[in-house]
């Protein structure tokens, strides 16, 4: 009896280390800081397995999906036509494929609630807000450019506020017993992060800002008038800064611009022509991962190129020209599922972590078509938040069920 209590006492202080080093991680994400919070919280929860094993009941076919993802972009690697497999392609595959999944086995490495679950969305809030005071502050002082405030990145940047702001929007819209202070906390962060988005000058955050917030407003707030009220007053505070940002007009007034004259879209449409050229040639594995950049520069890079590009700036052709047919359909399959299930979920029990998923996932897609922002070239943190994110929405939706030994 003694040794259980013993074992259950330390279970219980490596939970509380795990989920600080969780809670640490979402205060410093966006930071380039020494210490990784997430892979030492997975460190001790890996520890924590020698005292318990979880029993652990799965109702989805999403981790089929997952192990044919990663099953088939490793074929690429080894089946691939232009090079034999080495230790520089199996680092690339490791670090952009396997390390981010990091962020799915965490839920298999501590219980997370819902409770749990606020905390760390509160902590996300907490950084972005924070950086978007500190962007706007820059802005204020006759700064101009791609404003990112304290972040390490501006496309890791982009791409978490893609991947966060519409899930804490939603809930502050929507979740009826979400404590006043945090509902208040979270509208905040979306309000002041506004003019930041904006004034960050990336125009595919801004189109899928966008459309996954009218969507928020018009499912979330059932009189039409509030909802008007809200995006009229959303529309204005946008136009308030683009007003005042010359440069975020000229890089809106762009969107549509594909002439030469507009580097960054002309060369999209090449680098998406090359990705294209790629595939054609090699149909069933790819050019391999890791091999991009060589071709390109080699072999496919077009006349009119003036950019030195590590991938293609989309993700599905990114897949097809690297892993082939054979890897683009697992992420196609994998991608077409998460959306089947979510509208599915949301469909049968009109619950709030499904349609917070479901926006989550479609800003991301949209934020995809233009960038590299799932197993892409040097920034692999949004990828770990998307195994992170659609590990909660699993949880949350019982798709996974984690009990332990009631004797410990």
């Amino acid at each position: 009896m003694i040794y259980i209590d013993n074992k259950s006492n330390v279970i219980n202080i490596l939970d509380k280390i795990i989920f600080l080093c969780c809670f640490l991680y979402s205060l410093t994400f966006l930071t380039d800081i020494k210490i990784n919070f997430l892979t030492t919280a997975a460190a001790f929860g890996l520890i924590k397995l020698i005292y318990v094993r979880p029993n652990i009941e799965i109702n989805t076919k999403f981790f089929y999906l997952v192990g044919l993802f990663v099953i088939c972009t490793f074929l690429s690697v080894i089946l691939n036509d232009v090079s034999s497999i080495s230790g520089e392609n199996l680092s690339a595959y490791k670090s952009r494929f396997i390390s981010p999944l990091i962020g799915i086995l965490m839920i298999f490495l501590f219980k997370f609630t819902e409770k749990h679950i606020l905390t760390f969305l509160a902590g996300l809030s907490c950084s972005l807000l924070l950086n978007a005071f500190f962007v706007i502050y820059q802005f204020s002082q006759g700064m101009t450019g791609r404003l990112v405030g304290f972040a390490s990145n501006y496309m890791l940047l982009c791409a978490m506020n893609i991947l966060i702001l519409p899930i804490i929007f939603f809930l502050a819209l929507y979740k009826s017993n979400l404590p006043n202070k945090l509902r208040i906390f979270f509208l905040t962060t979306v309000i002041v992060n506004i003019p930041a988005v904006v004034l960050e000058n990336t125009r595919i955050v801004w189109i899928a800002l966008f459309i996954v917030y009218l969507m928020i407003i018009l499912v979330s707030l059932k009189r039409k008038r509030n909802a008007f009220i809200l995006i009229v007053a959303m529309i204005i505070c946008s136009g308030v800064f683009f007003y005042n940002s010359p440069q975020s007009i000229e890089r809106f007034n762009s969107i549509t611009n594909v002439s030469y004259q507009n580097q960054s879209n002309y060369e999209r449409l090449l680098m998406w022509q090359s990705a294209g050229n790629m595939f054609i040639e090699h149909p069933f594995f790819g050019v391999g991962v890791g091999n991009y950049h060589e071709q390109y520069m080699n072999n496919y890079r077009s006349l009119y190129s003036r950019e030195d590009q590590w991938h293609p700036h989309n993700v599905p052709l990114a897949m097809l020209s690297e892993t082939g047919i054979v890897g683009g359909i697992s992420y196609f399959l994998l991608f077409i599922y998460l959306f089947y299930n979510g509208i599915n979920t949301y469909r049968k029990k009109k619950n709030i972590a499904s349609f917070a998923y479901l926006m989550c996932l479609t800003a991301y897609s949209i934020n995809c078509l233009t960038d590299s922002m799932f197993c892409g070239h040097n920034i692999k943190l949004p990828t770990t938040f998307f195994w992170l994110f659609t590990g909660f929405y699993l949880i949350l939706n019982k798709y996974i069920s984690i009990s332990y030994d009631k004797r410990i």
